[in-house]
């Protein structure tokens, strides 16, 4: 029997997360096609199932029992063998099995889907993964993208050896993969790593040292850089190997894992520091533009990365609602407190706007892989845009769900403190926050590739036609002419002035293209159903984050705080709303 005081303490478990998630189905009939979202709805309705509830608790058992690496068998031969406690391994069979996470992007017949899953399918799956198991998303994407570089750059041999175990969705047949790039002597500086590779006199190439942050540890296969002899310095000297963990021959390859990492957040995944200690190689793709291929593969890994923080999110939203909404202090409940209120509806109004942001750049994929040229030039600058803004962001929003929660929030048995903790590494993995705002200013100079955004971005807002909308559409196209003006003087700035603009740019960039996708899908959503949920959804969050203010002046006043419920209820919302937030007049 519960009692009041366990009524006090409110929990998500249990829940269908895509149920509760109003945004995003309606986000998911928005980037998928009518005949791909009604075959991709009841997965998403299992996943949701799954992810309130078994996954949620196996990734608590797994958090708490994190894996233990074994070096040697009892015969003193060297094993390095890694360790998983039961949760992380039942974990492995919903993602690569049951769900086929890995898989979907590469074979037919996959959830029963007549080809090759699209991306933003399988993103919208992830994003719900997300929400209760973030490390393993980590061996789900490298072993995803790995099949992709190998799809794209492998010789014929090395894909026949291993593209089906790559894609397997049965686990005996399952190879995973993983991507090694950082040494002590260059994290994000990549071009300074020394690991070398020699060929033998038989033409079989070996690679010599280490590598220092080795995530799935365990995996089969491995895409590491290493500088052949000879090639030049810098990352233009670095190629692209393939290292098995395991030779044809059924003999360990020559590499060592000398620890596991005891990490902050993301403990159930094993990752480690590894020693090449003349490792048979494979090439792949062409030697002189190995570093160049890994990046195609970070990028794509990068997308994967901001949708898990996306999750996170969610996550935190959900459990700060949940909370809110059933916890009463000074005889209400915490959700009729107006700071709450207004920081909930800011929270509500981020975590949908980088839901939008995540889905869009995977329907962006699926164009690049139908052969849409400039999807490809708009994902290369979406992509480090949203690993840059979503995952620094989620730190923030996870940690005020944890405030929000109080006491309980900072103790391990609920989930926020993983949330925290787990929000952390996002904003690391491939790349730490300035690397990656100073790759999207690379991307401006060197490609123009804030062109294709900010048309995109035009685009969308010359869809929405609704008087309503139209200051806050102004707001937006403004924000993209003042962008494009400032980009243009970079050329003539001094170069440390010119890199002290690439994060308030790149923030800048982001929430114009949040925005802009916030517009028109609230015109679309109020054309199908008259709701204008997400055009005050994007009107708030322009309040927030474009249109100057005095700072002593709050971001939401009285009258936009009533409609938190509303928002986070998915009734419906009338045009009027829009009247209500100021300062795009």
């Amino acid at each position: 029997m519960t009692t009041p005081a366990q009524n006090a303490m409110p929990s998500t478990r249990g829940t269908n997360f895509y149920l509760a998630d109003g945004n995003l189905e309606r986000l998911c009939a928005v980037v998928m096609d009518g005949e791909t979202f009604a075959r991709a709805r009841p997965h998403l309705i299992a996943m949701g199932e799954v992810a309130g509830g078994e996954l949620d608790a196996l990734a608590h058992d797994a958090d708490k029992s994190p894996p233990v690496l074994r070096q040697w068998d009892e015969r003193g031969e060297r094993v390095d063998e890694v360790l998983f406690h039961p949760s992380y391994r039942r974990m492995e069979t919903l993602a690569f099995g049951r769900f086929g996470l890995a898989a979907m992007s590469h074979r037919q017949g996959v959830l029963g889907w007549p080809g090759p899953v699209p991306h933003v399918v399988k993103y919208a799956l992830s994003y719900l993964f997300a929400q209760s198991e973030f490390g393993l998303l980590c061996p789900v994407n490298m072993t995803d993208s790995g099949a992709r570089m190998l799809r794209h750059y492998g010789s014929e041999e090395l894909r026949a050896r291993y593209l089906d175990r790559l894609t397997a969705t049965d686990m005996a047949a399952l190879c995973q993969g993983t991507q090694w790039m950082t040494e002590k002597t260059g994290g994000s500086d990549v071009g300074a790593a020394t690991t070398v590779a020699r060929r033998d006199a038989d033409g079989a190439w070996r690679l010599w040292g280490d590598k220092w942050f080795c995530s799935n540890a365990s995996a089969d296969i491995a895409f590491t850089l290493a500088r052949p002899e000879g090639a030049p310095p810098g990352t233009a000297g670095l190629a692209m190997f393939l290292v098995p963990k395991v030779l044809p021959d059924g003999t360990r390859n020559a590499l060592t894992l000398n620890r596991l990492k005891d990490k902050f957040g993301s403990r159930s995944m094993a990752s480690a520091e590894v020693t090449y200690a003349g490792a048979v190689a494979y090439p792949v793709g062409d030697l002189a533009r190995g570093f160049k291929q890994m990046m195609e593969m970070v990028n794509v890994s990068r997308l994967s990365n901001a949708m898990r923080s996306a999750a996170l999110m969610r996550r935190a939203l959900h459990e700060a609602l949940t909370h809110a909404r059933a916890r009463v202090a000074f005889g209400r409940p915490l959700a009729e407190l107006p700071l709450l209120r207004a920081q909930l509806v800011q929270m509500v109004a981020d975590t949908e706007a980088a839901a939008s942001v995540v889905l869009h750049g995977a329907s962006t994929l699926d164009r690049w892989d139908a052969g849409a040229t400039e999807a490809r030039a708009l994902f290369r600058i979406t992509t480090p845009l949203a690993k840059y803004w979503i995952t620094q962001h989620a730190r923030l929003v996870t940690a005020e769900a944890m405030n929000v929660r109080g006491g309980n929030g900072y103790i391990e048995e609920w989930v926020n403190a993983r949330l925290v903790r787990d929000s952390y590494l996002g904003a690391i993995w491939e790349g730490a926050s300035n690397v990656v705002a100073l790759d999207v200013q690379r991307a401006v100079l060197r490609e123009a590739a804030h062109e294709p955004l900010l048309a995109f971005a035009g685009d969308r807002l010359r869809r929405v036609n609704e008087p309503a909308a139209k200051p806050w559409v102004d707001v937006t196209l403004d924000g993209l002419e003042s962008v494009r003006r400032r980009v243009a003087g970079w050329p003539a700035l001094p170069a440390t002035d010119r890199e002290l603009e690439a994060r308030p740019v790149a923030d800048t960039l982001y929430h114009l293209l949040a925005a802009s996708l916030l517009l028109s899908e609230g015109q679309t959503l109020l054309e199908a159903r008259g709701d204008a949920h997400t055009l005050l959804t994007g009107a708030l969050y322009l309040r927030r984050w474009l249109v100057p203010r005095d700072p002593t002046t709050p971001a939401f006043g009285a009258r936009e705080i009533e409609w938190l419920d509303a928002l986070a209820d998915w009734t419906p919302v009338p045009l009027s709303a829009l009247e209500v937030v100021p300062g795009a007049r």
